[in-house]
C-alpha cells in the first residue's frame, strides 16, 4: 500500500465517509437478511468495528453520511415486485427494523434516506457531496456485494474517487464479499484497510 498516494486521495477536506444501511433489518435476527437465511453475525461484528473506527476518525472527518434504506408504500416497482416473487423474498416489513444498529449518527453527521440499492438513485447524495466539494468517498457498511458495490459503481461513474476499507464492510456471505471487493478494486475504486486510513490521518 502506497500510503503517501492514499493520503492525498483521502485528504479530509475533500473526503466523505459513507455508512451504508447499518440498520436492524440487515444486522439483526428477525430482519430481512436473517429471514432470507443470511448470517447476520458478521454485520453485528462489523457494527462494533465501524463504531470504534468512527470514534478514532471522527475528529479528522469533515463529512460523515449515513445512508438509510427507507421503505415507502407505492415506491415498489413492478420489476422489483417480480424479482421478489421469483426469488421467494417475503417483504413483510416492521418499521422498527429500519432503525440504526450499532453505528448511531451523532450531531454534525448527515442522514439521507435511500430507496434503492445505490445511494445515488433517487436521492440528493450527489448534490450534497458537490455542495461540500467532496472528491473522495470512503464507503462502509452492508452489504458489500449489494448496496456498497452499487453505491461504489455509481460514485465512480460520477467521477468520485472511491475507497472501500476491507474490514469496514460485510457481504451476504464471505465469498460474496471477497468477489465484490475484487471487482471494486479492479474496476471502480480502491480497497484498503481501515488502519491505512488512520495512518493517512496521523491517528
Amino acid at each position: 500500500m502506497d500510503v503517501e498516494r492514499l493520503k492525498v486521495k483521502v485528504y479530509p477536506a475533500h473526503t466523505a465517509l459513507l455508512v451504508i444501511d447499518m440498520q436492524k433489518d440487515y444486522c439483526c435476527e428477525g430482519g430481512t437478511f436473517d429471514r432470507r437465511g443470511f448470517d447476520v453475525m458478521p454485520a453485528q461484528r462489523l457494527a462494533a468495528r465501524l463504531s470504534r473506527f468512527l470514534e478514532k476518525a471522527r475528529p479528522s472527518l469533515r463529512s460523515i453520511v449515513h445512508l438509510k434504506m427507507t421503505k415507502v408504500p407505492g415506491l415498489l416497482s413492478e420489476s422489483m415486485q417480480e424479482h421478489y416473487a421469483r426469488q421467494g423474498i417475503e417483504r413483510k416489513y416492521d418499521q422498527a427494523y429500519g432503525d440504526f444498529y450499532g453505528v448511531i449518527p451523532l450531531e454534525g453527521d448527515t442522514v439521507l434516506p435511500k430507496y434503492k440499492y445505490s445511494g445515488f438513485v433517487s436521492t440528493y447524495l450527489d448534490q450534497f457531496l458537490r455542495a461540500n466539494r467532496i472528491k473522495t468517498l470512503i464507503i462502509t457498511g452492508v452489504a458489500t456485494n449489494v448496496c456498497v458495490e452499487s453505491t461504489a459503481r455509481d460514485g465512480f461513474m460520477r467521477d468520485y474517487y472511491v475507497v472501500v476499507p476491507r474490514d469496514l464492510t460485510e457481504g451476504t456471505s464471505p465469498e460474496a464479499k471477497e468477489w465484490s471487493l475484487k471487482n471494486i478494486d479492479m474496476f471502480f475504486g480502491e480497497v484498503a484497510e481501515s488502519s491505512d486510513l488512520l495512518t493517512c490521518w496521523g491517528l
